[in-house]
């Protein structure tokens, strides 16, 4: 089975004044896919794209009239986006995951809604209450200067422009799966329902002066919760946010990987983030109590500057091959290292290699059995397939058990497919699917939906061959044969 194919695209930092266009972006984009569909080893065009943050370059505190230089960087990235949706995904934005990362953050609105703390008010374990969960105090070094969020609702809109924008890019798609804290996480599914995945804002309690990375308290399991409830069953799920979560003990600006840990324990295995403008690969395992592992990638910058990048790292992108098995993913990286040209980049931490493989152990259900998602997923269409049979919606029914892996003989979905098949008078569909008829049922309706396409010859064929294996009654196969040779002379 072929691989599910992502592009991972991270940090786009667009800005009207970027040095790099968007049309000189896409047309690195468009003609790297031209080469790595060719290379050795070859790579599948994206079927679907994840953009882990950082959507725009952001503007810096005190500036005069933020919200229309905000508004122009993400018309920037709309515009990119739009077109990297026609060209990549033939316009399906439905299949374009993003999330917020700290450069969307409007500092200026964050800054207007603190206020100093006066001396005599600062706490005496002021340590202790700057890295409490959801502390409203933020400590500025560079004047030495306490505050307190003083506005919570204005210090809420701080991310406002790109939720806007979120909206206004997803307005006309449709079928989006709803979700109760659409600021916390969003739910999408990718390759007809095969993968789920949350789309969470780790930028909770990130402003000008709090640079960390944290997903609100409760949301991986609201969203653990969403996606049980959709109906859906997913054979992978995908968690996609901003932040980078390793650093060195001096930097503040990662997310507790402990996050990650409470993602494995809800079914997680793959997690796409960036934030830290150079491609990596870890493994994130926890015990519950038997070992369960889930893979974590992060993706270069697509577009941040030259100050901005790790020594010796390049503007780079991934793309993702997930396994058909769904129980794997190697990813390529891509990097800009020749006159503003992708191609297939060398990784020193990984002997020279331009991609990496990652593999995950499967969820576990209540009594630690490994998870059956192929056969709960079947269970499931099929439950959806009988609801459609029973209110009247055949045609929806056949559709539904066609996307199921054919009909074994003796299954159930293959008798629900040949009754909802006769309602709709799909007899094509019958004689496709009785090849060879399996039982003495199956026969006479293999035999009706010939005459009905009006194939005597291949009615009478049906009871030669079929008959005496399956030990048709002379009577009945006296009666079929009769019938057959009076309506193709009532045909003539």
């Amino acid at each position: 089975m072929k691989p599910f194919s992502i592009m991972h695209i991270s940090d786009l930092h667009r800005s009207p004044r970027d040095p790099i266009s968007n049309d000189e972006l896409i047309s690195a984009l468009v003609r790297d896919r031209d080469r790595y569909i060719r290379e050795e080893p070859s790579i599948q065009a994206p079927q679907a794209i994840v953009v882990s943050g950082d959507l725009i370059r952001g503007v810096p505190l005190r500036t005069e009239d933020f919200a229309t230089e905000i508004e122009e960087q993400y018309l920037v990235a709309e515009e990119f986006l739009d077109e990297l949706v026609q060209r990549f995904l033939e316009g399906d934005r439905s299949r374009l995951i993003m999330v917020p990362g700290n450069h969307d953050v409007d500092w200026n609105t964050a800054f207007n809604a603190l206020a100093p703390v006066p001396d005599e008010a600062i706490p005496g374990d002021l340590r202790a209450e700057l890295h409490a969960e959801d502390s409203l105090l933020r400590w500025d070094w560079k004047t030495r200067t306490l505050y307190r969020i003083a506005d919570p609702g204005l210090y809420e809109r701080r991310l406002d422009s790109f939720w806007q924008f979120f909206e206004r890019f997803y307005e006309r798609v449709p079928g989006l799966m709803t979700v109760q804290n659409p600021r916390d996480v969003r739910l999408f599914s990718l390759f007809d329902d095969r993968i789920g995945v949350a789309a969470y804002n780790s930028c909770h309690g990130n402003d000008c002066f709090a640079f960390h990375g944290m997903i609100r308290q409760g949301s991986i399991a609201r969203s653990d919760l969403d996606l049980n409830d959709s109906g859906k069953v997913h054979d992978l799920r995908v968690a996609v946010w901003h932040h980078s979560i390793e650093g060195s003990p001096y930097r503040t600006d990662y997310m507790d990987s402990d996050v990650v840990r409470g993602m494995i324990g809800r079914g997680f295995r793959l997690g796409l983030h960036g934030h830290q403008h150079k491609a990596q690969a870890t493994a994130q395992e926890i015990r519950l109590p038997d070992q369960e592992r889930m893979a974590v990638i992060s993706a270069g910058s697509l577009c941040a500057g030259a100050d901005d990048l790790p020594v010796g790292t390049h503007r780079q992108y991934n793309m993702l091959e997930i396994a058909g098995d769904f129980g794997s993913v190697r990813s390529h990286v891509r990097a800009m290292t020749v006159a503003n040209l992708f191609s297939r980049a060398q990784l020193s931490e990984f002997g020279g290699a331009s991609y990496f493989d990652l593999s995950w152990t499967r969820p576990r259900n209540a009594v630690g059995e490994m998870v059956d998602v192929r056969s709960t997923r079947i269970s499931a269409r099929i439950d959806e397939a009988e609801a459609a049979v029973m209110s009247g919606e055949a045609a929806q029914a056949i559709a539904i058990l066609k996307s199921l892996d054919g009909f074994p003989p003796g299954s159930y979905q293959r008798q629900l497919f040949l009754k909802a098949a006769m309602v709709a008078r799909d007899w094509q569909g019958i004689v496709d699917t009785t090849d060879p008829p399996a039982t003495i049922e199956e026969l006479v309706q293999r035999f009706d939906a010939y005459c009905r396409l009006r194939d005597f010859e291949g009615a009478i064929g049906a009871l030669d061959r079929y008959s005496r294996n399956l030990r048709l009654p002379e009577s009945q196969e006296s009666e079929l044969r009769s019938r057959a040779r009076a309506q193709e002379a009532m045909g003539r």
